[in-house]
């Protein structure tokens, strides 16, 4: 019977759960939202028109992003004013991109060195007739140290006025995302398609919306967005 070094194999563990974390969150297909909503939208209200605030003076970044709540609009039941036609919902967005930080802990490059003591029993480790036996040695183990990483909080706000109520606010939707990785243009699919989960939902409500990201989206135009949880 061999002597157990605890500590080592603890570590070890340890490390090996750590590295399938790692793996685990490198191979996510998921995206979350956090979507926030107040509404006192009006009945019967199917068919009429909308019209985007000021998309005319939109740039070409504005556009593609009129474009995502463009493709979500359908949701509510209105339709797009063309031309003349006169439009009763008047709907317009804003976007907030805010850099913060997160305290991640990462190895230092230093080691730590402490003594092991093993003991144990049973032939051929004894001797002297003494079937106990020890042994003394040492193990490293790194050093970790918390340092501040700086990752992205992406929001979308869409609103939409009635003029028929002298303008008011009939729907008011935020949502927002945080990601290392993804800017503003990646992320703003999945905030527009949030916006509109379950339109016109709940007034105050918060709710997380989770979803699966289609590797098949094609370059520059909304990919494929499913659902999962509200």
């Amino acid at each position: 019977m061999r002597h157990l070094q605890v500590p080592r194999i603890r570590n070890l563990v340890l490390a090996g759960l750590f590295l399938a974390g790692l793996t685990a969150c490198s191979t996510t297909s998921e995206f979350t939202t956090q979507v926030t909503s107040f509404q006192q939208w009006p009945a019967a209200v199917a068919g009429q028109h909308y019209r985007f605030v000021d998309s005319r003076q939109q740039n070409l970044e504005q556009a593609a992003y009129t474009g995502y709540i463009r493709n979500n609009m359908f949701r509510t039941g209105l339709i797009e004013a063309m031309g003349r036609q006169r439009a009763r919902f008047e709907v317009g967005f804003t976007t907030g991109t805010e850099v913060r930080q997160q305290m991640v802990q990462r190895e230092t490059g230093n080691y730590d060195l402490y003594p092991t003591l093993g003991l144990g029993m049973g032939f051929p480790y004894g001797y002297y007739d003494n079937p106990f036996y020890s042994s003394f040695g040492f193990a490293m183990t790194p050093r970790y140290q918390l340092v501040p990483v700086p990752y992205h909080r992406y929001s979308l706000t869409v609103y939409i006025r009635d003029r028929q109520q002298n303008g008011n606010e009939v729907f008011r939707a935020s949502a927002v995302a945080d990601s290392r990785e993804r800017g503003l243009p990646e992320v703003m699919p999945y905030l527009a398609a949030s916006v509109f989960d379950q339109f016109p939902g709940h007034n105050g409500q918060v709710r997380t919306v989770e979803f699966e990201r289609n590797k098949a989206g094609v370059a520059g135009t909304a990919p494929p967005i499913t659902v999962k949880k509200p």
